[in-house]
């Protein structure tokens, strides 16, 4: 189960249509189509200010000088005051939301960039709200994410719930559910590295052999109660993948499916998965000694528990690239 999405962020639609296979001979097919829109903060800015009130009392919020943003970006700004407030919502209907205030800065002479140097002052988090986000950003990283994996096969990545693998001639896909439909990563892991030690023969393109790649399922995941074939389609921001395969079912409620497609196929589609804005973004790291977590747009840095710095950067004509001037805007605020 996908956990929440932030709606400042990009949110995502699935289709998958399924079948249902048991026994060696049966099989079930599968298409997912995945495609993206974008929504958005709710923002507003008023012109020209320094500092700006969180309301209720709380200290202001110091902005940047414009003359110091100016020389990381490297170019001349407009600042102006900025706020506004994102929300999301699970599956299960639990809501998050914050607002936040500060500063904006823009680049003029008709430079595309913007960046924002804000701080979250209101949010309906139970406790702290830079845990609630992170441990929010961290479910759907575990489901939607993508990282490179090392030492398997000739490249291999981390795809969502799948390990794609290239070997060879081969691109082969692993997947493997725990009993409750949670993804299992050590098994998936194991699963993979079993049949890829076989060599190129029992994972290829032309003829798979459920039964003999059934037999190769690590002992974890219990008895094995049935195989079939299934093969499945996905369409990811329109490049389309094909692979074969073979679905296994284990005596527990556990799940287990291997996949293949000719290596042809894997420039694009990695190329496809890598940007899709299906693709969930996590980098956890420390700036200025405080935890902190970048999202692909959003810095969130825990220097102040009750009003953690909110960073984000955006625009073709920003110098240095997006993530490296939000950690470098977030370290001129906190090194001051």
């Amino acid at each position: 189960m996908r956990a929440r999405r932030l709606v400042a962020l990009t949110a995502a639609t699935s289709l998958l249509v399924a079948g249902c296979g048991s026994g060696g001979d049966d099989t079930s097919t599968a298409t997912t189509v995945r495609s993206a829109t974008t929504t958005a903060t709710t923002p507003s800015t008023t012109s020209d200010a320094t500092t700006t009130t969180t309301g209720g009392g709380a200290r202001e919020v110091a902005c940047p000088e414009t003359a110091a943003v100016e020389e990381l970006i490297g170019g001349p700004v407009d600042r102006t005051m900025s706020s506004g407030s994102t929300s999301s919502a699970d599956l299960e209907g639990l809501n998050l939301s914050y607002r936040y205030q500060g500063c904006s800065y823009e680049l003029d002479d008709n430079g595309q960039g913007e960046v924002s140097v804000t701080r979250i002052v209101d949010h309906d988090a139970e406790g702290s709200i830079f845990e609630a986000l992170l441990d929010a950003r961290e479910g759907d990283f575990v489901t939607d994410g993508f990282e490179e994996v090392t030492d398997l096969g000739d490249e291999a990545y981390r795809v969502g719930t799948e390990l794609a693998v290239l070997t060879g001639e081969v691109m082969a896909l692993f997947e493997v559910s725990d009993a409750d439909d949670q993804p299992d990563a050590d098994l998936r892991l194991e699963l993979a590295e079993a049949l890829l030690s076989e060599g190129g023969g029992i994972l290829s393109e032309t003829e798979l052999d459920c039964d003999e790649i059934a037999a190769m399922a690590p002992v974890g995941l219990g008895t094995l109660e049935s195989t079939g074939s299934a093969p499945a389609t996905s369409i990811v921001d329109g490049v389309t993948l094909e692979t074969k395969g073979c679905h296994m079912t284990f005596a527990d409620g556990a799940t287990a499916r291997v996949g293949v497609a000719p290596s042809a196929q894997w420039d694009a589609w990695v190329e496809a998965e890598r940007n899709s804005g299906f693709t969930v973004e996590l980098d956890q790291t420390e700036v200025a000694g405080s935890p902190a977590f970048d999202d692909g747009d959003v810095l969130i840095v825990n220097d102040d528990p009750d009003r953690p710095l909110r960073i984000t950067s955006r625009g073709d004509d920003l110098d240095p690239d997006p993530a490296t001037l939000r950690r470098q805007l977030a370290e001129l605020v906190l090194k001051g």
